[in-house]
């Protein structure tokens, strides 16, 4: 093995390991075959014969049964039968008998047995058919000679009757005679009665007697079967004496019938010869079944030395396999000692001495040079080719090893160089970064700023103007308010088209959405209702189309919906000459559509896409700055929905806004076209612009409204902390000392009942989230003065009312706890209560507002912020008529409420954080 390859060692390692699986695998296979064969040969020739065996005693038993059966027949058909089965048995035994012969079984006394046994059945059966045949033949005679000895016995019983009849009539006859005193003919009839009539009669009765004795005896013959000797009967004598009484009878008709009946009588002899025969029969049958039941022993007794001799077959056939599966078990095993010395030997000298060991010691070497050991020693690789490349290529490796080394070293210098410049570039990039930024945030700013700056002037210019057109003016003066009112408008709305696409530049997420239910018809009808004279001046019709399935209330952003449906109808009144613009709704299971078709100049198919982007007009002519359906797009996607065109041009367009379906319950809102009433509305207006100010209370006043008037957040604090009952403030959201979330949060903590509307011409991003918690809505101005009050009325309407100020009663339960809250209501009850029965049987104004003051201080510090507003009423009017007492007992009932429910949440959280600690 000079200088021999590791897998060729290995792969005569395997080859030796096969060979010897394969020896041991022919070896055992051909045992098994061995084992397999004598097995089989001697199991198949045994179940044979036992199987044969088993057989032939079957059927030797059932021809035993059937031989019985035989001799009880009862007819032809029975012994018919019985005589086809013994038959058949008896066929079948022959063939058993011969299938043993041919195993090599001597079979020849069973075969003499068998047949001398059959011949005696058959003459045994034929004897049982002669038996059957007199039997029948002996019952027919006997029924014949009863019926003939009955007919005899009916005769005489006629006879003995009409004898019975005579006697009687002599019998009277002769009593007669003795009464007419005839004494000599009374004793003539006498003897007549005693010598003839009397004798008849006793003759009469001794045929009817002896010929049912006569039928008692044939019966009986007629049951014999010869089992016993038949008993002496004395038929002959009672025959004769049947001849002689028959001749006696008087009348020749019946004496007739008698003497037919007793000549069929008269072959009782024959009836005597049959029994006799019947008893011969039943002695040779006897001795043939003694004669049967002999050859069956015999047949049995050599069945038996048959089984015996099958069983020593058997045993000895048994005793061959056991041979051959110790033979085989012997030559496995002392194989498998051989093949596991001989693997034992191969696996040492081949595969460990050759292959283990020294790739084992390769492998140590090897994990020394892994560990950085460069200069330890390599093992000698022996005269295998494969351990010498190993050998050449850790030496190889131990070489590149130690030039990587002073590689690393280099390689770490460049690393570090080049770290340091990517960080300069990180930060470099952060900056840039926080820049773009604070650029986006001043941009943020300014748009916000410049929002308000131009809008409250134009709040200021178009509330005058609209001021100025409820006044009597001449046309002239009409028409230049209406210019001013239109030039306002139309610069509200490119403010509105440039502040929305800033929004929807930046993300389509900043646009806050007020989601609310609202009626999808009441929209299109407030759309068409303002968009009207516009069309009617350009000579168009403006319709509407409202699918039957569309539900009458969806929740959505109507405000934002109105915008799109207004730019859209816009659009179309600008581009259509002549014809109609149809508005129109459809539904399905999930979405919702607004269409608006017009019949106008149509757009290209390659330019659709294209008016969608923004500062695009493809007809600068027709006014518009481009922005349009761009914001309209941008708010489609806001609501998830999307915007679509399809046109063909010269024929029309039709713009689809398709929207999510969410069906919403039906709320109660101020129609657009109705008037807003005020007049029951006290409305402090909190604005730091004096032209604003002005024009919005004289809005609000012209409805009706109570209005009063804050500078600044902290006049608006002062004048609430005198106690006047405010319904309703109006906060903008830049005064000159406080922002107006600040502002709502201080009136949300100490005025609660008073209602929030954000007032102002904008909101910054950062303060939405806060402003929807803390106001019922937002007004944005400029407004016009009809929807400011229509829009008041609805986030009124809208806005929750609770009788308890929630944040003062969660800082005393999260302060004193619920125990101490609920011994306060005990005080109060105890101590305040009291004072509304007071109350209502005071006389004296003065006394009313004393202790209205008392209780208003109690209410307050349980948080009754609706109690503290009654009482603080009735201290500025004792002559109020309010329900103070109603209004208490209910305040009292909601912060026992408030108390329970909270106590529940807080042992709710309690338990969790127990569970979470124990999990």
């Amino acid at each position: 093995m000079a200088n021999t390859s590791l897998i060729r060692r290995l792969w005569l390692a395997f080859a030796l390991m096969a060979l010897l699986t394969l020896l041991s695998v022919a070896t055992g296979w051909l045992n098994l075959r061995y084992v397999g064969r004598v097995e089989q040969a001697d199991t198949q020739s045994l179940l044979s014969s036992m199987n044969m065996a088993r057989h032939l005693s079957v059927a030797s038993a059932r021809v035993l049964f059937s031989a019985q059966q035989l001799l009880s027949a009862q007819d032809e058909q029975e012994w018919q039968v019985q005589r086809t089965m013994l038959g058949k048995q008896s066929q079948k035994i022959v063939y058993l008998l011969h299938q043993l012969s041919a195993q090599g079984f001597d079979t020849r006394a069973m075969v003499q047995l068998e047949t001398a046994n059959r011949q005696a059945i058959i003459q045994q059966g034929d004897v049982v058919h002669q038996r059957l045949q007199l039997t029948q033949q002996q019952r027919q005679l006997s029924d014949n000679i009863g019926a003939a000895a009955h007919r005899i016995v009916d005769l005489a019983q006629g006879q003995a009757s009409n004898a019975a009849t005579a006697a009687g009539a002599t019998q009277a006859g002769i009593y007669d005679l003795i009464e007419q005193q005839h004494t000599a003919a009374a004793g003539q009839a006498l003897d007549r009665l005693i010598d003839v009539d009397l004798e008849y009669l006793n003759q009469m009765g001794e045929l009817r007697l002896i010929a049912l004795r006569v039928e008692q005896i044939v019966m009986t013959l007629k049951r014999y079967n010869g089992a016993a000797e038949p008993a002496e009967t004395p038929l002959a004598e009672l025959i004769q004496v049947l001849h002689r009484r028959q001749q006696r009878v008087e009348d020749p008709r019946i004496r007739q019938d008698i003497r037919e009946a007793l000549a069929i009588v008269a072959h009782y002899t024959t009836l005597l010869e049959m029994c006799q025969q019947q008893q011969r029969l039943h002695a040779q049958l006897a001795t043939l079944s003694q004669q049967n039941f002999t050859l069956f022993s015999r047949f049995s007794s050599e069945m038996e030395r048959q089984v015996s001799e099958i069983e020593q077959r058997n045993a000895e056939a048994l005793s061959r396999v056991n041979r051959a599966r110790v033979l085989g078990t012997v030559a496995l095993a002392l194989l498998g000692v051989m093949a596991l010395l001989t693997l034992s030997l191969v696996l040492w000298r081949l595969v460990y001495r050759s292959v283990s060991l020294p790739l084992a010691r390769q492998t140590d070497a090897l994990q020394r040079l892994l560990d950085g050991d460069l200069d330890s020693p390599f093992p000698s690789s022996g005269n295998a080719r494969e351990l010498n490349t190993i050998s050449r290529l850790m030496e190889a490796f131990r070489t590149n090893v130690r030039a990587l080394q002073y590689q690393q070293q280099h390689l770490a210098e460049l690393v570090k160089n080049r770290t340091e410049e990517l960080q300069a570039l990180v930060v470099e990039h952060h900056q840039a970064r926080a820049d773009a930024e604070q650029a986006n945030r001043a941009k943020s700013a300014f748009l916000a700023a410049m929002s308000h700056e131009i809008r409250t002037p134009l709040h200021g210019i178009l509330g005058t103007a609209q001021l100025l057109a409820d006044q009597p003016l001449n046309i002239s003066d009409q028409r230049y308010v209406q210019a001013i009112n239109d030039s306002g408008e139309t610069l509200l709305f490119i403010l509105n088209d440039i502040l929305d696409y800033s929004a929807i530049e930046s993300s389509p997420k900043t646009i806050t959405l007020h989601n609310a239910p609202f009626e999808p018809r009441q929209l299109l009808g407030s759309v068409a209702q303002l968009m009207n004279g516009r069309a009617h001046n350009k000579g168009l019709a403006l319709n509407i189309e409202v699918d039957a399935h569309v539900p009458e209330w969806i929740q959505g952003d109507v405000h934002r919906l109105r915008q799109i449906v207004m730019n859209l109808v816009m659009n179309a009144l600008r581009f259509t000459e002549n014809g109609a613009i149809v508005l129109r709704i459809k539904s399905c299971a999930s979405e919702w559509f607004i269409e608006v078709d017009d019949e106008g100049c149509g757009i290209a198919h390659d330019d659709q896409e294209a008016i969608f982007a923004p500062f695009v007009q493809l007809q600068p002519g027709k006014g518009g700055t481009g922005l349009g359906l761009a914001i309209c797009r941008g708010l489609a996607q806001a609501m998830q929905g999307q915007l679509t065109v399809t046109s063909q041009p010269e024929v029309g367009s039709c713009f689809r806004l398709t929207l999510p379906l969410v069906h919403a319950s039906a709320t109660v809102l101020l129609p657009d076209s109705a008037p807003a009433d005020l007049s029951h509305l006290h409305v402090l207006i909190i604005e730091d612009n004096p032209l604003t100010q002005q024009i919005t209370a004289e809005m609000l006043k012209r409805k009706g409204a109570r209005v009063s008037i804050a500078g600044s957040g902290e006049s608006a604090l002062a004048f609430l902390a005198q106690g006047d009952d405010i319904d309703c403030a109006l906060v903008d959201f830049a005064l000159p000392d406080a922002n107006g979330i600040e502002l709502a949060q201080k009136l949300a903590k100490f005025y609660p009942a008073t209602r929030r509307i954000g007032f102002s011409a904008s909101v910054p991003d950062e303060l939405q989230p806060h402003a929807d918690k803390l106001f019922c809505g937002i007004i944005q101005k400029p407004v016009h003065g009809e929807t400011l009050c229509r829009q008041i009325v609805r986030f009124l309407a809208s806005a929750p009312v609770t009788d308890l100020n929630t944040n003062q009663l969660k800082q005393d339960y999260d302060t004193f706890g619920a125990d101490t809250l609920r011994n306060w209501l005990a005080l109060f009850r105890q101590h305040a209560m009291p004072l509304l029965d007071d109350i209502e049987s005071a006389e004296q104004d003065e006394i009313v507002s004393k202790l209205a003051h008392q209780l208003k201080s109690s209410c307050g510090s349980l948080g009754m912020q609706t109690a503290w507003q009654a009482c603080a009423r009735l201290e500025q009017d004792p002559q109020a008529d309010i329900p103070l007492r109603a209004i208490v007992e209910r305040g009292l009932v909601e912060v026992e409420a408030w108390i329970y429910q909270e106590n529940r949440e807080a042992q709710s959280d309690s338990s969790g954080e127990e569970n979470g600690v124990r999990n």
